[in-house]
């Protein structure tokens, strides 16, 4: 529904309210909003088959957007999340003797880690905040989440003009990757916690 609505929204726009939209909308929905990024981005990309968009503008709004919403998801785990993380409650999730090697390992590899986050249909959120708890530099996430944000928007640009890609016959395969990916993460969590209490 909220998808429906969006992409309705944006694709009724024109001219320089189309991009300031478009922009709205990436940032919101890398802050929770309930509408899939990739397929408003489908949906932005199919207008400029008709020349209501540029391709070359769609790509640096859409890039801002996207980069601007991990920011600010990022910043929220750097400045609460860190913070929380030390508190003696936490201590059962993340021992406080391993927080450390955990902050060091975000450090060393905050360029490939947040690149590939970009990627992770309906992951992005949670580990750009867990990111920013880890203290990752920000000049790692912005090079590595600008990088592929740039690539992400050019993928599905180009899939949508040369692949003649429809964001309704992606919407079902969306959701579906967002599910799976979901359960793969908290499997993950499940196991790393299990391990952890296991050696205590």
């Amino acid at each position: 529904m909220f998808l429906d609505l969006a992409i309705a929204f944006v694709t009724a726009q024109h001219g320089l309210p189309a991009y300031g939209w478009l922009f709205t909308l990436l940032f919101l929905c890398g802050i929770g909003l309930p509408v899939a990024q990739d397929a408003l981005l489908i949906a932005a990309a199919q207008q400029t088959l008709a020349h209501e968009l540029d391709p070359v503008l769609l790509v640096v709004v859409a890039a801002l957007g996207l980069v601007a919403g991990d920011a600010l998801t990022f910043w929220t785990g750097r400045y609460y999340g860190a913070r929380w993380v030390r508190r003696p409650w936490a201590a059962r999730l993340v021992p406080p003797e391993k927080l450390p090697a955990m902050e060091d390992m975000a450090q060393r590899h905050a360029v490939p880690a947040s690149f590939v986050t970009r990627f992770l249909i309906g992951q992005r959120s949670t580990l750009f905040f867990i990111a920013g708890t880890l203290r990752m530099p920000w000049r790692g996430f912005f090079i590595g989440d600008g990088i592929g944000a740039v690539v992400h928007v050019v993928l599905l640009l180009g899939a949508v003009r040369w692949l003649d890609w429809r964001w309704p016959e992606w919407q079902d395969a969306f959701s579906r990757a967002d599910d799976r990916l979901t359960l793969a993460l908290i499997v993950l969590l499940l196991v790393l916690w299990l391990r952890g209490r296991r050696r205590v």
